[in-house]
């Protein structure tokens, strides 16, 4: 948990809980490097398994699932290409390739949205 002590920059490492001066990242420098070994591992395992499920790239990558899906859900592996890993939808829980939600979720929320939007404002 991030938390600033009397107008510094101090924070917790959101991994370990290290406190540490905030400069650009909310992990500390020796979590940073694991984080990134890890992504570079789970990077070159989905290059080599493309559509593989979130529990065999964290079986394969030995590290949990809520590792792989810390990946997922920060964007990090869309934004090198790597979207294609099966994984559930947020909302309904279809087997979905990229992003957090799938196609149909993501109209109905539209849809929602839409319709919240132009509803008339009931005032009492």
């Amino acid at each position: 948990m991030a938390e600033q002590q009397d107008g510094n920059n101090l924070i917790a490492c959101r991994i370990c809980g290290q406190i540490m001066v905030k400069i650009s990242r909310d992990v500390c420098p020796k979590c940073f490097k694991k984080e990134e070994e890890l992504f570079i591992k789970i990077k070159s395992f989905l290059k080599a398994n493309p559509g593989v499920s979130v529990p065999q790239v964290a079986q394969n990558c030995g590290c949990s699932e809520e590792d792989v899906w810390g990946f997922i859900k920060s964007g990090r592996l869309d934004r090198i290409g790597l979207s294609k890993i099966a994984h559930h939808c947020e909302l309904c829980n279809s087997i979905i390739y990229e992003g957090v939600m799938c196609d149909d979720c993501q109209k109905k929320l539209k849809n929602q949205l839409s319709s919240l939007k132009n509803a008339p404002y009931n005032r009492r």
